[in-house]
């Protein structure tokens, strides 16, 4: 509670005071409304336009006058008047929908261009993409044990994007060398590592990979 309240104070000091330009005594009102209402888990309530005189202290045409601004501004709504007083119900700025909040969306990123090799820093969201298993025999490994390889080796062709890059273990890194992925897939097979049907949905993973359709989550985070 005490930090949805935190962000509703924020949004009226940032929010709403600013952009519906409320005066000090708009402000004092809205505030003084809020503490009677929201803050007593109601979102109306009778004032009597004495008390309210009395209390901030200003005069009764004044308090009537910023009642009047503040019903206008949305700020709050006069449901009633009777000899009771004024029936409030009070707008909590993330009711209106007229403030204008900036965007906390993260800025887009070209994945096309970001570079998965150097300094392994995406190599948690490579590992997520392939399940956390060696892109060529899927034995299990981890960030600290994994290697990165390029699909197309680098002497061919300079390529560090998600397309070319994956994670695997020392072993089948050290094994495939220049060799192509697909004879290399072919000797994983041969030697026991892959069965008929993993050779046959490695194939189709490289494939998915190489033409963009299996894009890492680089917001990945592991806790």
């Amino acid at each position: 509670m005490e930090s949805s309240w935190d962000s509703v104070y924020a949004d009226i000091e940032d929010l709403l005071a600013p952009q519906l330009a409320l005066d000090t005594w708009e402000r004092t009102l809205y505030y003084h409304l809020l503490r009677h209402t929201r803050l007593k888990g109601i979102a109306s309530a009778h004032f009597a336009v004495g008390p309210l005189s009395t209390g901030l202290p200003i005069s009764d045409f004044k308090v009537r006058e910023v009642l009047r601004s503040l019903d206008a501004k949305g700020c709050i709504r006069i449901e009633d008047r009777s000899r009771h007083g004024h029936l409030i119900h009070v707008v909590l700025p993330s009711e209106l929908p007229v403030l204008v909040r900036e965007s906390r969306e993260a800025p887009d990123i070209d994945i096309e261009a970001l570079d998965f090799f150097s300094g392994r820093r995406y190599v948690e969201a490579l590992l997520a993409r392939q399940d956390d298993a060696c892109f060529y025999c899927l034995r299990v490994i981890s960030p600290e044990s994994c290697e990165l390889d390029h699909l197309v080796p680098q002497a061919e062709r300079l390529d560090n994007s998600f397309r070319n890059v994956v994670a695997s273990c020392h072993n089948c890194n050290k094994a495939k060398g220049s060799t192509s992925v697909v004879d290399f897939f072919r000797t994983r097979y041969r030697s026991g590592l892959l069965s008929e049907g993993e050779l046959q949905s490695r194939l189709a993973v490289l494939a998915a990979i190489q033409s963009g359709e299996l894009v890492p989550d680089i917001h990945r985070l592991r806790g």
